[in-house]
């Protein structure tokens, strides 16, 4: 993140199965490479052009998103099982096994998560399947069940602002 340039990216991934530019919010304007792309909507998978009327297909499983201001990679995507997080974390991964291997609880509010931050990123592991239980008194809520989905990584200098809620 914030290093990686679009050359970088392909070196690493190969040649992308959908391309798109845009604009978050007419804000930073981006390069995206997206790949397991398909022109059918699904949940595990993000759309790779932005429009004035909204975000439309390909529908890729994993996007790359190159911030044009900087020329650097600003927010990936994926929901593709080749990747898995450095604790071993990995799609379809238990909610359980995912806490217990991160020493982290899953947080419920704008979405299903466990977040990990780093000075110069976050990454959002989305989950899914699961039930919301109020824990009790405190009135916090807990995710019991479900599973990994997705992984979502923010760059610092770079990030364009691809998520508002994963």
């Amino acid at each position: 993140m914030d290093r990686s340039t679009a050359r970088d990216v392909i070196a690493f991934a190969g040649r992308p199965d959908a391309e798109g530019r845009g604009s978050e919010y007419d804000g930073t304007p981006y390069s995206a490479f997206g790949y397991e792309c398909s022109g059918k909507q699904s949940d595990d998978a993000f759309p790779v052009l932005e429009t004035k009327s909204g975000r439309h297909g390909p529908n890729c499983r994993t996007v790359f998103w190159i911030n044009l201001r900087t020329r650097k990679l600003g927010d990936f995507y994926t929901s593709a099982g080749r990747y898995s997080e450095s604790h071993g974390v990995s799609i379809g991964m238990s909610t359980a096994r995912a806490e217990r291997l991160l020493h982290k609880r899953a947080s419920v509010g704008c979405g299903e998560e466990i977040l990990l931050g780093k000075r110069n990123r976050t990454l959002t592991i989305a989950l899914t399947g699961g039930s919301i239980r109020n824990t009790g008194a405190s009135g916090a809520l807990r995710l019991s069940g479900g599973h990994v989905y997705a992984f979502a990584l923010h760059g610092w200098n770079s990030d364009i602002g691809i998520f508002d809620c994963l």
